[in-house]
């Protein structure tokens, strides 16, 4: 399987804890993460415009969609982490989709084949990454019987 993350982030206070968990899904799939912040994305945010910023969002992510599209969004669908498991099985490719500090359109996330939440609550774009990776993990650990998910 080839998992891809495309996300928007000025910089990554989590990497130590991020690198973790990319070698422990390395044991199961090829994992690849694309920071798409760019100089058109830092503007947009500097206005304080966040109709502009999440069309610099979209821009950025258009040309990446590829496999089984996923946007990480606080209006997508809550899951269980068994149902998440399930939903990831047997996927030849799947690509994520963090948005930045504004989130992600509806338009948009309506174009992807689904839209998830990790919490209603509104979570910090770098942080989403990090339980993101985890929940990949865990998803794994499910799939294959591994004790980590109990």
């Amino acid at each position: 399987m080839q998992i891809n993350i495309f996300y928007i982030q000025k910089n990554d206070e989590f990497e130590i804890l991020d690198q973790k968990y990319f070698k422990l899904i390395s044991k199961f799939a090829t994992i690849k993460e694309y920071n798409l912040f760019n100089k058109k994305i830092a503007n947009a945010q500097n206005l304080n415009n966040p109709k502009l910023a999440k069309k610099s969002y979209e821009e950025a992510f258009n040309t990446h969609k590829k496999g089984f599209n996923i946007a990480l969004d606080e209006r997508g669908k809550e899951l269980t982490s068994l149902e998440f498991a399930k939903m990831i099985q047997d996927k030849i490719e799947l690509s994520f989709f963090i948005g930045g500090a504004y989130g992600l359109r509806k338009e948009f996330t309506e174009k992807l084949d689904f839209s998830f939440s990790l919490s209603k609550l509104t979570l910090a774009h770098y942080f989403v990454k990090t339980l993101l990776l985890e929940q990949i993990y865990r998803a794994f650990c499910i799939n294959s019987n591994h004790p980590y998910h109990k």
